[in-house]
């Protein structure tokens, strides 16, 4: 007895399987996912992702760059399905939607081992760095903005990828934070100096055609040595506030006692990542500041993180985040954030209340992060008021919500009782 093939739908757009057909798509061309990672997320056979892709192709919706162009109609209605939506509902309904404004969850492999954990990892910070790079291109090519731009390989990711559809020469970019003193033969030295925000404004501005970052020549802080003299911390510190480059982003007093603005007091926008308490990033690119001896006494101290290279504390009171009694430990703290030379957590918190109020065009502070150890950093900066926006993965998504007691949506919590 012959069976009856199913009926092909006229179109993609009347098939049942249009959402997993977008999804394969986006995942595939705009976020850069191999095709065997999207099958493994999905739970679908190699073969029926590869058909799937297909289908988008045969629509007309893929060219092969590859370049994915849905139609506008079916994209607006559909595009929330891409990301993650159901952990960043849960997760913008527990800190408040005027706290933080804006959250982007994107998909990443559960349950690595430790041979893939590392790759793993690489894939979802370059996965962050692109879907912060469209937010970007589409979000500045117009208007005037001037953009602060931090340093580290997440934000390195996204100025690398800037494809903006047009240039915007109104746009200003400025490294809001000076050159971290690594020595040349430091293994670490190359990397600073591609991460740094000098050179990732430069990027940025270069990508817009936009008018060229005026660069930071004062060191990112002040070795730990000149602590213990106050009075040559002070010469060290008027040298530097006094600089030319520094003057021009953060501002001073002239000649005639008058406090002078800076281009930091313009700032709308905002595009930093996070780095939490760990002896692979804090030692190792804070040289002359902070030892793999300190971390332990840091920890004890309640330190988390840092944000612009000024170590931040947890509090359980939101409102009161740094208040505690002095200590040895506190006293460290507050050491090391007195030789932080730059943008402080209190210029990320203006920028982002400007947002908030409905004072500023800008897009605010915007995070890039991916890690499950920075589930508390990204806890305490959301709750200090210094992020309008967070773009991260699922598996940092799901470490906050453990932090934060948040129970995962049901979805999620399956996946990781089979991770578990």
């Amino acid at each position: 007895m012959r069976t009856r093939r199913r009926q092909k739908p006229d179109s993609l757009s009347d098939s049942p399987h249009l959402i997993e057909a977008l999804q394969v798509a986006y995942y595939h061309c705009v976020l850069q996912m191999p095709l065997k990672n999207i099958a493994e997320l999905l739970g679908k056979s190699p073969a029926t992702v590869t058909r799937r892709l297909d289908e988008v192709r045969q629509a007309g919706w893929l060219r092969d760059r590859p370049e994915f162009i849905p139609p506008p109609e079916i994209w607006e209605e559909l595009k929330s399905r891409m990301t993650c939506a159901d952990i960043e509902s849960a997760l913008q309904d527990y800190f408040g939607r005027e706290l933080l404004q804006q959250i982007t969850v994107l998909p990443s492999i559960l349950g690595a081992d430790n041979a893939e954990n590392r790759q793993a990892q690489l894939e979802s910070v370059e996965r962050v760095g692109l879907y912060a790079a469209r937010r970007l291109s589409e979000a500045l090519c117009e208007g005037e903005h001037v953009v602060g731009i931090n340093w580290g390989w997440s934000v390195r990711q996204c100025v690398a990828n800037l494809r903006p559809p047009r240039a915007n020469p109104h746009l200003r970019f400025l490294p809001i934070v000076g050159n971290l003193s690594l020595d040349e033969t430091d293994p670490h030295f190359e990397e600073a100096i591609e991460c740094s925000s000098n050179r990732l404004a430069q990027l940025a501005a270069s990508a817009f055609d936009a008018p060229r970052a005026p660069r930071l020549n004062t060191p990112a802080y002040i070795p730990r040595r000149f602590h213990q003299d106050a009075t040559q911390l002070r010469a060290i510190r008027d040298f530097i506030e006094n600089d030319v480059s520094y003057r021009r982003i953060f501002g001073g007093v002239d000649e005639s006692g008058s406090r002078q603005s800076g281009l930091i007091e313009c700032v709308d926008t905002l595009v930093t990542g996070l780095t939490s308490l760990d002896v692979q990033t804090l030692p190792i690119y804070r040289p002359n500041l902070i030892t793999p001896e300190d971390l332990p006494v840091l920890q004890r101290a309640g330190v988390v993180g840092d944000l612009a290279l000024h170590l931040v504390v947890a509090s359980d009171d939101p409102d009161t985040p740094n208040q505690a009694p002095p200590s040895p430990e506190r006293e460290l703290v507050a050491h090391v954030n007195n030789l932080i030379v730059g943008a402080t957590p209190q210029d990320f918190i203006r920028v982002a209340e400007r947002v908030r109020h409905g004072s500023s065009d800008g897009l605010g502070v915007i995070v890039l992060a991916v890690g499950e150890w920075k589930a508390p950093i990204l806890t305490t900066a959301i709750r200090m008021r210094a992020v309008n926006e967070l773009i991260t993965d699922l598996e940092t998504a799901m470490a906050i919500c453990r932090h934060v007691n948040l129970p995962l949506p049901e979805k999620h919590r399956q996946a990781a009782a089979i991770r578990a």
